[in-house]
Order: structure tokens, then C-alpha cells, then sequence
């Protein structure tokens, strides 16, 4: 197989979106603004369209001051009006299907996908690969194990006859782009038929060990990749001429990146940037901090986390400061409050170079006391950090323990360390949210405890987590980390102890 011939191929179906990347980061500002227009424009008369009178928006300022920012339940309607086969709803283009994720707020949400949107997506993906194919050259030369999510149940139609979920991981890409790859997979995408999960990894296992000229990993969930890998003997030595490995590397996934470097100590591991369902925020660029704004792919805003009255456009932000990231884009969500946060790490020209930090909207509120993903992410990170622990998995999750209930981390690590020195740190940085800290004084909450998880037991915690988020529905490779769960009951479903 002539691989270099495939990716150059595949390289060059690149390049037109890499140089319009290039262009657009000249003039950020007018960029997108165009964007924006153009969005408006082409759904002036949908039925959003028309309830946001969107024939009078001729300026940023004008859509701003039609269109309050949004959450998906701003939505709810008009999808569900889409899925019982209305067309013309939030877009004049046809919805080709609704792709289901978790809600902060609700079990799934159900986001339209239409060819404005995979577009969109395609803006920032090619520029992506073309960076990485040419500025490092050695990925190019063997093939690829591009993640194949299992399909873990028949497709479905809405009422109206709408699909919902992708038929294959391959959709992003145009069908000269899928031929191609499909020539230098090293795993065939039939794998993906597979629905027992345990099947699924013994195939893809199989195809990976069995071909030796893989150069390139892409996945989503970097304890994907680790589990996969469990039963193999340093697997870096299978493949001799690995070049790169890209996987979710920041926020909370930035812990369970540091086991691939474990299993690869002489591969380059590249983050992803930042993807949504929603949209494509950011893309990384080989040697630069921080990832790229995909300034081709949406219109973007950006609400000030230390005042969310001040919702800045992408040429105005700071470096150094957070925001949460607002969309609009071709799929039909009008300023939509993504709820990720990212930080500013400069610029390239005029395009922001951002970090994802954590997720604003995945909350457990039991008593009033509103933790959010974001914090407890930081207040267990330097609890952790500060007993220079490296646990294999930690989460924090409420149990009915005592007289109250008590969120409770759970953590997989064999190393020793004080369980009550953690504690106390931890239960002091959660106080700084005034709302817990209240809880806390009134008894409605108990000290946090610890759950040491059994690392000797059959399972990883990674594993019964995984298992858990896919027994909800999600697919198994795109299962973020998550340092915060609402759920109770997870000390049913690991083994192990409360330690203090």
C-alpha cells in the first residue's frame, strides 16, 4: 500500500479550506461579521427567522439586539417541531438528521445537523489536517487508526422520518476524503457493526496489532485508547514508526493524557482543540499554545466570566482571560451558550489561540448549593496536585453516606496518601462557593468523604464509567472525562471503600 500517495491525496483534498483559514485570520473582525450575514441571510424566513425578524439584522449589533443568548431549551420546540418532519424551522436547509447528546438540564438533547453545519464542521477539520500533514511530514507515511465508535444499537427515525444519529464516524469528511481513508485505516470501519463492546475491542485489536505501518492514533476520550491497549506489553513497540497520537488533552481529560504518555514515550501526543456536538470551536496548529479559532466555521461570541453582561467578538478578547464560548452557526442555534470555558492563550495574527478549560454547566444541585464541573474541577485538581497523587481515574459524586448526604471523590490510585489531609483541602476550595458553603453550615451537607476504588478488580474504574455513560445511550468513544457527576449510586458500581 502506498501510503504516503494516500495522504498526500488526502493532504491536497485540504488545502483549499487551509488557505481560506489563512485569509480569514488577516481580518478577523470582517470574517466574521460576514459569517454571521450570511448565516442570517440564508434563514431569514424560517420560522425563527421571521419570531427574531431577522430581515431587519444588517449589523453584528442588530443581531445582538434582536437575539437574547440561547440554551438549548430555547430550542426544544422548534426540534421537536423538525423531528415531526416541519422543515424550514430553524433553517432553510433540510435536516439531514438529529444527533442526540447528553443535556445539563434534560437527559439528551437532539441537535440538527444540515450541510451548512457539516460545512462548517469541514472548516475546521481540513485546515487542521493539512497543518499536521505538512508540518509533520513522518504522519504521512504509514497508516491510520482513525477511533471507530461501536454502534450499540439500530438506527432510529423520528415520527417525521428524521434519522437520528450519525451512520458512521466518517460523515464529517466529503465521500473522495472517505475513500481515502478507508485505504489507510488500519481498522475497517465493518468494525464499527460490532455491538458488544468486548468484541469490538478484540477486533480492533487484532486489525491494530496486525498492521505494523500505522504512523497516526486519533481519538476522542484518551482512556479509550488506553483501555483498548490494556492487554498489550508496551505497545509502542508494535508500531515502530508512530509518529503522532491526537486525543482530548485538556480540562479534565488533561489527567488521562498522561497515561498515553506512559504508553508512548517517544510519540508526539497533539490535543484536539475543542469540539462540540453544537459546533467546531477550535482546531490545534502544530508548535503553537493553545488551539486555533475556527473562524471559517461559525459565528462566535464570548460572555466574560468575571461579568457575563460583557460578551465580546472574537478580535476583542484578551490573553490571559476566560470566557464561555457562545455559537452561531448553520445547524440553527442563534447565539448559543456552548457553556464550555475556554482560556486565551494569544494569538495567531488575529486569531485567538484558546484552551478548553472545563465545562460551566454540568451541575449537581441537591440543596442549593449549585457546584459546577468548572470549580470542582480546580478545587480537586489542586487537592490531588498538592499530595502529588497521579490517580488513574478520580469523579466526584453525591452519596447518602450519614444523617446527610456528602459528595464523595472517588479515586482509583495504589499509591499512599492521606485521605484526610485531601479532604479537608477539598472541603475548603468547594466553600469558596458561597452557596455550598451554606450547606454546609446548616447540616444539609456532610464533609466530603473518599472512595479508594479497588484498582486490583477486574474492571477500571475508567471502564465501569464508560460502561455506565454508554448503558445511557452515548457512544463509548466520545465519552468525555468528567470530574463531576449528579448521580448517586456510584459506590454501588465501583469496588472498593470510603477511607475516611
Amino acid at each position: 500500500m502506498d501510503y504516503q500517495k494516500l495522504n498526500n491525496a488526502l493532504k491536497d483534498s485540504c488545502e483549499r479550506e487551509s488557505r481560506e483559514f489563512y485569509r480569514a485570520i488577516q481580518d478577523v473582525e470582517r470574517t466574521q461579521e460576514e459569517k454571521l450575514l450570511t448565516i442570517i441571510g440564508d434563514n431569514e424566513l424560517t420560522l425563527f427567522g421571521r419570531r427574531s425578524k431577522f430581515e431587519g439584522v444588517k449589523s453584528v449589533e442588530d443581531f445582538r439586539s434582536a437575539v437574547p443568548i440561547t440554551t438549548y431549551e430555547d430550542y426544544e420546540d422548534y426540534v421537536t417541531q423538525i423531528a415531526d418532519g416541519k422543515e424550514n424551522v430553524l433553517t432553510r436547509d433540510k435536516v439531514l438528521m438529529l444527533e442526540p447528546t447528553s443535556g445539563s438540564t434534560s437527559p439528551s438533547k437532539f441537535i440538527p445537523y444540515t450541510d451548512s453545519l457539516k460545512r462548517e464542521f469541514q472548516q475546521g477539520i481540513f485546515p487542521w489536517l493539512y497543518d499536521l500533514l505538512t508540518n509533520r511530514p513522518n504522519v504521512a507515511k504509514g497508516s491510520f487508526y482513525w477511533s471507530i465508535t461501536p454502534v450499540t444499537h439500530k438506527q432510529e427515525r423520528t415520527s417525521g422520518g428524521i434519522p437520528i444519529g450519525f451512520g458512521n464516524d466518517g460523515d464529517y469528511f466529503t465521500e473522495q476524503q472517505q475513500r481515502l481513508i478507508a485505504q489507510l485505516s488500519a481498522v475497517p470501519f465493518d468494525v464499527a457493526k460490532i455491538q458488544d463492546i468486548d468484541e469490538f475491542r478484540k477486533q480492533t485489536l487484532s486489525y491494530l496489532v496486525g498492521n505494523t505501518e500505522l504512523s497516526f492514533i486519533s481519538v476522542w476520550n484518551p482512556t479509550f485508547l488506553s483501555l483498548l491497549l490494556r492487554p498489550i506489553d508496551k505497545p509502542e513497540s508494535l508500531w515502530p514508526n508512530l509518529s503522532l497520537i491526537s486525543a482530548w488533552a485538556d480540562g479534565n481529560a488533561s489527567f488521562y493524557v498522561d497515561e498515553l504518555r506512559r504508553l508512548f514515550p517517544n510519540t508526539e501526543i497533539q490535543g484536539k482543540g475543542l469540539i462540540a456536538t453544537e459546533g467546531f470551536v477550535s482546531f490545534p496548529l502544530v508548535d503553537h499554545a493553545g488551539s486555533a479559532l475556527s473562524v471559517n466555521s461559525h459565528f462566535f461570541e464570548f460572555r466574560d466570566l468575571d461579568n457575563k453582561d460583557n460578551v465580546r467578538l472574537a478580535h476583542e478578547l484578551e490573553t490571559g482571560k476566560e470566557y464561555e464560548v457562545v455559537l452561531t452557526t448553520g445547524g440553527g442555534f442563534y447565539r448559543y451558550n456552548l457553556e464550555d470555558v475556554v482560556s486565551v492563550m494569544g494569538f495567531k495574527n488575529q486569531c485567538p489561540l484558546v484552551k478548553f478549560v472545563g465545562r460551566n454547566n454540568n451541575i449537581s444541585d441537591l440543596f442549593g448549593e449549585k457546584l459546577n464541573e468548572y470549580h470542582v474541577s480546580r478545587a480537586v485538581s489542586e487537592a490531588i496536585r498538592r499530595t502529588s497523587l497521579n490517580p488513574s481515574f478520580f469523579m466526584v459524586a453525591p452519596e447518602k453516606i450519614g444523617d446527610a448526604p456528602a459528595y464523595v471523590l472517588f479515586i482509583e490510585s495504589d499509591e499512599h496518601f492521606d485521605a484526610n489531609s485531601v479532604v479537608e483541602d477539598l472541603d475548603s476550595k468547594l466553600q469558596d462557593n458561597y452557596h455550598y458553603r451554606y450547606c454546609r453550615k446548616l447540616g444539609q451537607l456532610e464533609k466530603p468523604k473518599i472512595f479508594l476504588i479497588d484498582k486490583s478488580s477486574e474492571k477500571s474504574a475508567s471502564d465501569i464509567y464508560l460502561e455506565e455513560n454508554q448503558a445511557r445511550g452515548k457512544k463509548i468513544g466520545n465519552v468525555k472525562p468528567a470530574t463531576l457527576s449528579s448521580q448517586f449510586g456510584w459506590s454501588r458500581k465501583f469496588k472498593g471503600r470510603y477511607v475516611n
